[in-house]
């Protein structure tokens, strides 16, 4: 039998290019990827241009029976239903076999929101600058962890209390800021005009001193030279026969003197995976568990609604384009469920007249 694995590996690296030409996000060609080479795994020697919908369901059935959940399987098949449209556009296919395969809908899992209180108790527990920047620009603006991520110095505007941030498809808008994450984002940003606002925390080396094959040895790592990789050293400083701890402790410390052991501002930007483990440690520290930036982001929403915000401020503020979208990022609360019935319904209206 005639093998194909190696024409449908080229086939995937096709559509993995495809994806760089139309500018896809780095994420979402990440999970694309996974979902086309997981699938071309599952075929092996056939080919993907004579599969069916049969095989469509084979391979829902393979990775439910491995674990993944409908939602997983829901996103893989839409996956597989743009990477057909793409062989189909090529001439590859006649036809786009993943679309002859209905799905149910996925349960929709809300995410979980924090109150106003838990908001405040999560702001006070935010224990460093960069800590308290973080929670309150992202309660504050309701942006996306992308977005603030990719927040630079210059696109802040602290006096007129605004940002500029670019949201999915390129797509720039203008957020604002609350007086708290004005004074947050300036207590951390200090005196940098450029770079990017949320950066690694800078790491300052001490150095070591080690006993290595009977001699002492000083380690570092030097951070004087232009970067971006910068090079561990290593010096002897005699056997430890004939030198003590205390002779070679003070040549490490005279040797250190003359190094530059602070590592220098990174030029990338903050790696989404660090804001979400700072957030989820914050929110520890009161009680309140899995934190992160969607939550913060649905909250803003949730909250600014609860207030009497309409659907089209918030749409605007949050950067959606479709209204149904920001309708399913705001949840009504009690407070306001219980005020619009108190003065809508008939009956409660009839006990109000009576009691004045």
């Amino acid at each position: 039998m005639r093998s194909f694995a190696n024409s449908n590996h080229r086939l995937a690296k096709r559509y993995e290019e495809w994806m760089v030409a139309l500018h896809y996000a780095s994420h979402t060609k990440s999970l694309h990827r996974r979902s086309v080479r997981l699938f071309v795994e599952f075929l092996g020697k056939r080919s993907i241009s004579s599969v069916t919908h049969l095989e469509i369901r084979q391979f829902m059935t393979r990775i439910s029976e491995n674990g993944a959940s409908m939602s997983a399987i829901y996103r893989h098949i839409g996956v597989l239903r743009l990477f057909y449209d793409f062989l189909n556009l090529g001439g590859v296919v006649s036809y786009v076999a993943p679309r002859l395969v209905k799905l149910r809908c996925p349960p929709r899992q809300p995410t979980r929101l924090l109150s106003e209180l838990e908001v405040r108790r999560l702001i006070a527990a935010a224990q460093t600058p960069r800590e308290r920047a973080l929670v309150e620009f992202l309660y504050g603006s309701g942006c996306r962890l992308s977005e603030a991520t990719h927040l630079k110095v210059e696109d802040l505007d602290l006096v007129g209390r605004t940002a500029r941030v670019t949201g999915k498809f390129r797509k720039v808008r203008i957020v604002l800021l609350t007086a708290t994450a004005t004074e947050a984002l300036r207590a951390y940003v200090g005196n940098r005009e450029s770079g990017y606002v949320f950066q690694p925390e800078r790491h300052i080396q001490k150095g070591c001193l080690a006993k290595v094959d009977e001699s002492w040895v000083a380690i570092w790592t030097d951070y004087g030279g232009p970067g971006p990789k910068f090079p561990r050293k290593r010096m002897a400083l005699g056997r430890v026969a004939l030198v003590s701890y205390e002779s070679a402790l003070k040549q490490f410390n005279g040797l250190m003197d003359g190094v530059n052991l602070v590592h220098p501002p990174s030029k990338h930007p903050l790696c989404s995976v660090t804001v979400e483990q700072v957030l989820r440690r914050v929110g520890e520290r009161v009680g309140l568990k899995k934190v992160g930036p969607h939550m913060l982001r649905r909250s803003f929403a949730t909250h600014l609604y609860d207030h009497g915000a309409s659907l089209e401020v918030i749409q605007a503020l949050l950067g959606h384009r479709y209204m149904q979208t920001t309708a399913l990022y705001t949840r009504l609360g009690t407070g306001r469920i219980l005020n619009t019935f108190q003065k809508c319904h008939p009956r409660e209206k009839m006990n109000e007249n009576a009691s004045q």
